[in-house]
């Protein structure tokens, strides 16, 4: 368990990495934030690498428990159950301080492979297998009709997502809450047309 102090130099790096980016920050300037030594701070953290590679962990492991839905509840309303995930995956690209600390581990994963991997393994390949697991309940219990689960997975990602990653990446703001409404609903509803099972049995 992470002691006092090692938790205030965590939160002094993410504010600092946050403000000034990886390369202009220094252990100097985290030590000063968190009210500590810099002898402190590498009592815990061996170099900056190291202390930026256990911020990312850190900030996954505080996520963790999200999930896109809730497989404890029947499948009742496909439609709005697509719309609640596609809601649910979408809005890390509509928070500003997930904008920016998501920002902030792309633009460094190329000088740190692991960190790459662990924002892969905790954040979109989760999630994948997430909409994949609705999917695979949803077609056993009738509400779709899918032969190629991943591509339909990948299918239904794009359509809810557009143009979001693109707006993130180039720092531009995030639409406004009609156009994300349409976005999420015209998805949904492009998915469910190719996808989709009536009461019936025949396609949507």
């Amino acid at each position: 368990m992470a002691s006092k102090k090692s938790k205030s130099v965590l939160q002094a790096a993410r504010s600092t990495f946050l403000e000034l980016g990886y390369d202009r920050t220094s252990m100097d300037t985290i030590a000063q934030g968190a009210g500590v030594s810099k002898a402190t701070v590498y009592a815990h953290f061996e170099s900056k690498e190291a202390l930026f590679s256990r911020l990312i962990e850190e900030e996954f492991a505080l996520n963790g428990d999200d999930r896109l839905w809730d497989s404890s509840l029947p499948i009742a309303d496909i439609e709005a159950d697509l719309r609640t995930i596609a809601r649910n995956f979408t809005r890390c690209f509509l928070n500003d301080k997930g904008l920016a600390f998501h920002r902030l581990i792309v633009s460094n994963a190329s000088r740190f492979p692991e960190i790459a991997e662990i924002f892969m393994k905790a954040g979109p390949r989760k999630q994948r297998a997430e909409v994949g697991a609705f999917f695979e309940r949803a077609v056993d219990e009738g509400f779709l009709r899918i032969a190629d689960m991943d591509l339909a997975v990948k299918q239904f990602l794009s359509l809810v997502q557009c143009d979001l990653p693109l707006n993130w990446a180039l720092s531009m703001k995030p639409p406004a809450q009609s156009q994300y409404d349409a976005l999420i609903e015209g998805g949904v509803r492009i998915f469910l047309a190719a996808y989709g099972v009536k009461k019936n049995g025949a396609d949507s």
